[in-house]
């Protein structure tokens, strides 16, 4: 087999001038890992990436990994972590990318969180029956790099689920709201008329 992947590196770098990089490819649903085949990259492509999305609701976690080539759109997120935080939800992501043919085989690795309070707070609400705004004045503390507010409400979809209304506000990565850095392989947002979503600072306690 990886004979077969070298001559494809060699083709490659015969015809595009450049040496593509060979980078495992695979998702899973429910795990922390997951395993696959090897791709050949496209020419501009110059890192694999390995990453976990960690989401709980309640006493629930819904687990995606998964491993792939690292276009344009992920390499802004290598070794960055994202957390959104309600008081009944967490979403946790993170990325780890490495630049060398097969680098990103084996175990995931997954940065410790930071859930120390860091003296910011947002607007508290989590709702599964509606996408309606939410209105409610609760607040909930932020920790770690949370430095933002986030609003959002829409259709998501959490892996192994079936798509749901949802409004939620809770605090967030600083830096990463409403950017779409990270590109969601488990979590799939519906980015339709109906989908609001809303940044803010957090507020100082």
């Amino acid at each position: 087999m990886r004979t077969l992947l070298t001559a494809a590196v060699l083709l490659c770098t015969f015809i595009a001038g450049v040496n593509c990089l060979l980078c495992e490819k695979c998702f899973s649903v429910g795990t922390t890992t997951c395993s696959g085949i090897y791709r050949l990259c496209p020419a501009d492509v110059t890192r694999c990436v390995q990453g976990l999305e960690n989401t709980t609701i309640g006493n629930k976690t819904y687990l995606a990994a998964f491993k792939d080539c690292g276009t344009s759109s992920i390499r802004t997120t290598c070794g960055k972590s994202l957390s959104f935080r309600t008081s009944m939800l967490m979403v946790q992501i993170s990325r780890t990318c490495c630049n060398s043919d097969y680098c990103n085989g084996g175990d995931i690795q997954a940065p410790v969180v930071d859930e120390s309070p860091n003296g910011y707070k947002c607007t508290d609400c989590f709702n599964d029956q509606s996408a309606d705004a939410c209105t409610t004045k609760k607040e909930i503390l932020c920790t770690g790099q949370e430095k933002e507010c986030l609003a959002l409400s829409g259709t998501v979809t959490i892996p192994g689920e079936a798509a749901n209304e949802y409004s939620v506000s809770g605090c967030i990565t600083k830096n990463f709201c409403g950017k779409g850095g990270f590109r969601f392989h488990g979590l799939q947002l519906l980015y339709d008329d109906h989908m609001m979503i809303k940044c803010s600072p957090a507020i100082k306690v």
